[in-house]
This record gives structure tokens, C-alpha cells and sequence, in this order.
């Protein structure tokens, strides 16, 4: 290989990841903006349509046309302060919510449901758990286990009757 064909695929390469950097900045430009989005909607409001994905594809298709993005940098006027960090989740706390609120889970649920109730949703192997200690518990009983795109189906038990003696 001589000298010249040597810098003139380092100047390729060199290139090549200048674009890349390019497009992937520019891809976390647009979820940070569909996040910010998200975050400025009021709850239960309708959410803005995905900008977010059409913005990506549209700097794409810019990019694999050989031109290069400007810098983009965010307005300094439209800063917006970025959501609180979730909460810790101490021991037991998921399944004592879910007792809280039992009574408004429908008589056959799924974890949907249960996230629906509690109004966020708890790490899944926490869920999980809680859900297994409940059908251990008796409160509830597993209609079917998932499979494939459906998920496992709880069902409330009945209470046991008291027994005197």
C-alpha cells in the first residue's frame, strides 16, 4: 500500500466516523426531545404525536446523502427541568400496595392491571415476587401462565370463611 492510498482511506475512515458521531447525536437529540415532550404533558391528556422517530429517519436519510448536520445545541430559553428520579422502592412495599388497592382490581387481572391501580410501575422482578407471595398467600390464584405475547392471568380467591368453634 502506498503512502497516498493509505491517508486517502484515513481521511475516509475519519470521515465515516464524523458522520456516525453525527447521526447518533442526532438521534439523542430527537428522544430527548420526545422525552421532554412526554414529560410536559399534563396527565391524562392525549400525547403529542412520535415526532421523535420521523425526526430521527429525516436526519438520517441527511446523513446517508453524504451532508453533514450542523451543531445542534439547545435553546438556552427552553430549558426544562428533568423529571425527579424514582422513587426507592422499599421491602415489601409493592405487595402492601397491592393489598391497598385489591379491591380495585377486576376479578381477573394481569400485570397491567396491577400497574394501572398502583399508578407506576415497580421493577418487574419486584411485581413478580409480590404477585407469587400472594398466590402462596391465597389471595389470589394463576389462571394461566404466559405464553408467547400473553401475559400470565391472575384471579382474586374468595376469602375464607371464619371457622368457629
Amino acid at each position: 500500500m502506498r503512502h497516498e492510498e493509505y491517508e486517502r482511506r484515513r481521511r475516509a475512515l475519519e470521515a465515516q466516523f464524523r458522520e456516525d458521531l453525527e447521526l447518533l447525536r442526532a438521534g439523542y437529540q430527537a428522544k430527548l426531545r420526545a422525552l421532554e415532550m412526554l414529560w410536559l404533558v399534563p396527565p391524562g391528556e392525549a400525547l403529542p404525536p412520535a415526532v421523535a422517530v420521523s425526526e430521527t429517519l429525516r436526519l438520517s436519510a441527511t446523513l446517508d446523502s453524504s451532508e453533514t448536520l450542523p451543531e445542534t445545541t439547545p435553546p438556552q430559553s427552553e430549558t426544562v427541568t428533568p423529571p425527579e428520579p424514582p422513587k426507592e422502592i422499599r421491602r415489601g412495599q409493592v405487595r402492601e400496595e397491592i393489598e391497598a388497592a385489591f379491591a380495585e382490581l377486576p376479578e381477573e387481572f394481569d400485570r397491567r392491571d396491577v400497574i394501572r391501580v398502583l399508578g407506576y410501575e415497580p421493577p418487574r422482578a419486584t411485581l413478580f415476587r409480590a404477585l407469587q407471595q400472594l398466590v402462596v398467600d391465597k389471595w389470589i390464584s394463576v389462571v394461566w401462565y404466559s405464553t408467547g405475547r400473553s401475559s400470565t392471568r391472575y384471579a382474586k380467591l374468595p376469602e375464607p370463611a371464619e371457622e368457629t368453634v
